[in-house]
Parts: C-alpha cells; sequence; structure tokens
C-alpha cells in the first residue's frame, strides 16, 4: 500500500506479493513485487527492520563544558569504530520513548528525567522500511552501570558540543544516521546551544 498519494500518484508502485527471503535476526529480506499504473512490473529486495531510536543527552563533563553522552563502539559494516548517540532498536509493540529510555540506559548507564521526540526519519528509504526516531534527554543523571547485550563492547564517551559543531569528531560524522540526529537537535535549540 502507498504511503502517499495525490498529484505524485503516477510515481507509485503497487504492490502485489510479497515474500519472505532471510530471516536476519534484526531484520527480514523481503522480496516484493510491484507494478505501476503503465503496466510496469517488477522486484525489489527490501530490508525490513523493527523501527530504531536513539537519544541525544548534554550533561557537564568535569570542566563545566557542555557535553553529549555518546558511545564508541565497532561497527561490522564499516569494520571500524563509531562515536555514537545511545540507541537500538524498539521491541514489537513497544512506545518508542519506553525503548528509548532503556537502550539509553543500557547503553550509557546514565538515566533521564523525561524524554521529548525531536525527529523521525527512514535511514534509507530506498530498500528500508523502517524509521528512526530521535529524543532529547532531560535531567540525565549517571548511575554508572551498563546492561550490555552479550555481543556488545560499548564505551561512554563525554564528547563537547563544540566539537561535534565544528566537525572535529570524524568517528560520528562518519554515520549518516548520527548526523540526522544531530539535524533534529540543531533544529530542537535552533541553534545547537544546550536546552
Amino acid at each position: 500500500m502507498s504511503r502517499q498519494s495525490g498529484q505524485h500518484g503516477h510515481l507509485h508502485w503497487h504492490e502485489v506479493a510479497r515474500r519472505h527471503e532471510y530471516d536476519g535476526y534484526i531484520f527480514q529480506l523481503l522480496k516484493v513485487t510491484r507494478t505501476t499504473d503503465d503496466g510496469r512490473t517488477n522486484d525489489f529486495v527490501l530490508v525490513d527492520s523493527p523501527d530504531w531510536v536513539n537519544v541525544i543527552a548534554v550533561v557537564s563533563d568535569e570542566q563545566g563544558r557542555d557535553c553529549f553522552v555518546m558511545v564508541r563502539q565497532y561497527r561490522h559494516g564499516s569494520c571500524g569504530t563509531s562515536l555514537e548517540f545511545p540507541g537500538g532498536m524498539v521491541n514489537d509493540g513497544e512506545d518508542p520513548a519506553i525503548a528509548a529510555a532503556r537502550e539509553f540506559s543500557e547503553e550509557s548507564g546514565y538515566s533521564v528525567a523525561g524524554l521529548r521526540p525531536i525527529g523521525t526519519t527512514n535511514p534509507n528509504p530506498a530498500f528500508m522500511t523502517n524509521t528512526v526516531t530521535t529524543f532529547l534527554a532531560s535531567g540525565a543523571e549517571y548511575h554508572g552501570r551498563q546492561n550490555l547485550d552479550d555481543d556488545e563492547l560499548v564505551d561512554v564517551v563525554l564528547v563537547p558540543l563544540a566539537d561535534v559543531a565544528s566537525d572535529r569528531v570524524p568517528e560520528f560524522s562518519g554515520h549518516a544516521i548520527m548526523l540526522a540526529a544531530y539535524h533534529w537537535y540543531r533544529r530542537a535549540t535552533q541553534d545547537g546551544r544546550r536546552s
């Protein structure tokens, strides 16, 4: 079923068949047959994944600088480490805000007093079916206990806002979803200063 209609309807492909091809634990591969109004038909491969969340929290470091609470971990796709806002998958039927609080606490060892959604996007609409929602945290406090999955190796890092704003963090700027999250943060705080 199409998510858009109206003046762009002539661009839509209409689904006529869907087949499960592969179970990748954190995603499913689907082969979808779609057709156009002018009679073209083709198969497309889709990555069907749960929705994702990430959390942006700002705290003060020991020098009194405003810093993002971030995590550094190895990413198998890029074969290198990445510096990211904490986050993860939304469980089936779970409220995204609940998932965001849970994932943030598990990865960072911080709890939050509140979360508000500041933006949602599709990671890659060409072949992915899910969304990623960015939440802005308030009242982040360190409780010192990560609760990581068996296959997670994660360091918690406080990164000055100024370093991210001036593009001095290559591990961060190499991750498209983090750049999207930072975009939502800048919009939500108007100029990227602590909210």
